[in-house]
This record gives C-alpha cells, sequence and structure tokens, in this order.
C-alpha cells in the first residue's frame, strides 16, 4: 500500500490507507503459524497490498485537484472511499497466517495499518465538514504513523505494503 509524498497540507493526499482502526479486529483475526516463513508471508500479503495500492490510485484520482479548486466535499467523499478499500486489505493481510517468530512484530504493524484506516476517514470526515485545518492535521498524523509502520517491518522489503504517499497525487 503505497503513498507517497507530493504537494503539501491537504494535497499530500493519502498515507493509506494504508488508505488505517482495526487493531483489536487485526489482533483478533492474526494466527500464527511455525511453519509460515517470513518469506512466505511476504509473498502472501504483497498481491493484497498491490490490488490495494493500485485501487487507491484510482479512487483518490484527482483529489489534489479537488481540494485546490475548493471542492472539499468531493475530496473527503475519496478519502472515505480510500479508507473503507485500505481497511478491506488490512483484515485480509490480518487474516494470513504469520511467523510465529514475527508474531508481535507484525501484530504491531497491523495497528498501524488499523490507525492508517481510521486517520483516512477521519481526513474525510473533516473535508466532508470543510475543514480544512483539521484535515491537515489528520494528514500529518497519517505521515507520521506511516512511518511508525514502515519502520516496524522495514525487515520484511515490502515493496507494495510500505506506505509511500507519492503514489496518491
Amino acid at each position: 500500500m503505497r503513498f507517497h509524498r507530493r504537494g503539501s497540507g491537504v494535497a499530500i493526499v493519502a498515507i493509506a490507507a494504508a488508505l488505517g482502526a482495526m487493531l483489536a479486529a487485526a489482533g483478533a483475526l492474526a494466527t500464527t503459524s511455525p511453519t509460515q516463513t517470513r518469506e512466505g508471508f511476504v509473498v502472501q500479503v504483497e498481491p493484497i497490498c498491490k490490488t490495494n495500492t493500485k485501487a487507491n490510485e484510482r479512487i483518490l484520482a484527482n483529489v489534489r485537484g479537488y481540494i485546490k479548486q475548493g471542492k472539499l466535499k468531493l475530496a473527503g467523499a475519496q478519502f472515505l472511499k480510500a479508507s473503507e478499500a485500505f481497511g478491506k486489505a488490512v483484515k485480509q493481510i490480518a487474516a494470513v497466517p504469520q511467523p510465529t517468530a514475527d508474531a508481535a512484530k507484525l501484530t504491531k504493524w497491523l495497528g498501524y495499518l488499523d490507525d492508517q484506516t481510521m486517520l483516512l476517514a477521519e481526513t474525510g470526515k473533516a473535508l466532508k465538514a470543510e475543514k480544512k485545518t483539521r484535515a491537515q492535521e489528520q494528514i500529518v498524523r497519517l505521515r507520521n504513523n506511516a512511518n511508525l509502520a514502515n519502520n516496524t517491518v522495514l525487515s520484511f522489503e515490502f515493496r507494495y505494503c510500505k506506505i509511500e504517499q507519492s503514489r496518491f497525487t
């Protein structure tokens, strides 16, 4: 779920999602497997992340322009839709058996992804309510949370499950 950065403020579209709010659900769904390897886990979750990344690229297309044009309600609806898609992806990832040795790390990561889902939704709600400053605050929180998520699973060398802002402009 790559969310890349281009621009500033609310124009920095989605940090993904990401595109996270589901910590308890993710923890409850997560299962460990002594036979699952880190590499096997990556192979299983990357297609989920890739699908979500592509979906959120479509969902968030033109959102930067809508914000610049003052069409905050339209941009907000896009963020809410991205949050929903991201949340579904997080549930799918949580259902993948985790390597026992990495269970604590992955549970923490899933928590950050849940937070991304919630923050995307909060950004969408703020934009729909035409509260641009509140939306900008949420964007900063999205950025910070994305960094925490990425740092937690740095050793997994994810491609699509790494949250990079600049993919969504």
